[in-house]
């Protein structure tokens, strides 16, 4: 069905591109690119595990956007001949689907002199990486349960991270364990914290991007804050609220991907001495984030977390 809008929207968006240029050109059918996914490569030791959830591509075609498009697509150039296309990953930030954008820590593919013919359809398998760390990116922190634990229970918490492995862990090639917490029927909250203090924002951001990147499986919601130090106060601000990936199961099977803006709070904040990243299951939170939206507090709830990493640029 998203394909299907996707693909309605692409062609009116055409039709009122095409009316506008009928008088400055002879092209009246477009050439037509498909892509069904955006992979992407990493190397392990650098960036960690190679998890992605990347849901659109934006294109520009001669260094001109052309649109973005939600994964998979097919979608419409009112170009022939050799042109330059370049297609960028795109997110749904803090897992909202009216935050999108390109993630501004994966380098785009470009595809140098692609022959674009009328009536025709090319399919592009675009894999992006990202980008090398001389290019200004920095990875703050990076958690992935394989060598230890670094997220630790604060004063506010009655339970642990533990390291699991076998069916419970999200696997690959470099990983075999995850973190994972468990709240018994009608037991306290949790509150989990990066054991680093981050300083990566302090006089170098400005307006720069800095993210979080996790994947998790949960039948409970939590949510996802940061925990600075500004003035000689200490300070706990819950910013994205993470709703459960399964709610079939009692304990969850289904992993997903998330990737978290931390910016949009920290660039307000930039003489705080440090932050960390938190986790918590405690939902007596402000109002404005809403009612939780699956809480049994008479079933055991099921907490798991991997692939944590913070990138930010210099």
């Amino acid at each position: 069905m998203n394909q299907r809008i996707t693909f309605v929207v692409s062609c009116c968006l055409f039709l009122a591109f095409a009316s506008c240029q009928k008088f400055k050109g002879s092209q009246t059918v477009p050439a037509y690119i498909h892509i069904d996914t955006i992979g992407v490569e990493c190397d392990y030791y650098t960036y960690g595990a190679n998890t992605a959830n990347i849901t659109d591509a934006w294109i520009y075609v001669d260094d001109q956007i052309l649109g973005c498009y939600e994964l998979p697509a097919t979608f419409p150039v009112l170009k022939k001949g050799k042109h330059k296309v370049t297609v960028y990953g795109g997110i749904c930030m803090d897992g909202i689907g009216a935050s999108r954008g390109p993630y501004p820590f994966y380098k785009p593919v470009e595809y140098q002199g692609l022959d674009l013919e009328e009536d025709c359809i090319d399919t592009l398998n675009p894999i992006v990486t990202y980008y090398p760390i001389g290019e200004g990116v920095m990875v703050g922190w990076m958690e992935d349960f394989e060598t230890g634990n670094a997220l630790l229970p604060t004063s506010q918490s009655d339970t642990s991270v533990m390291r699991v492995s076998g069916s419970e862990a999200w696997h690959s090639v470099n990983s075999y364990y995850s973190g994972k917490v468990v709240l018994p029927p009608d037991s306290l909250d949790f509150t989990v914290a990066s054991a680093d203090e981050l300083t990566c924002h302090t006089n170098l951001l400005g307006e720069k991007p800095l993210y979080l990147e996790m994947d998790y499986k949960t039948n409970d919601t939590i949510f996802v804050g940061i925990i600075f130090r500004e003035n000689s106060t200490l300070v706990q601000w819950p910013m994205v609220k993470v709703v459960p990936t399964d709610t079939e199961h009692d304990v969850p099977q289904k992993w997903k991907k998330i990737y978290i803006n931390l910016g949009k709070l920290m660039h307000e904040h930039e003489n705080a001495s440090y932050f960390k990243v938190y986790f918590t299951s405690d939902l007596t939170v402000p109002s404005e984030y809403g009612q939780p939206d699956y809480v049994h507090p008479h079933k055991w709830r099921y907490y798991y977390f991997d692939n944590l990493k913070v990138l930010y640029r210099q």
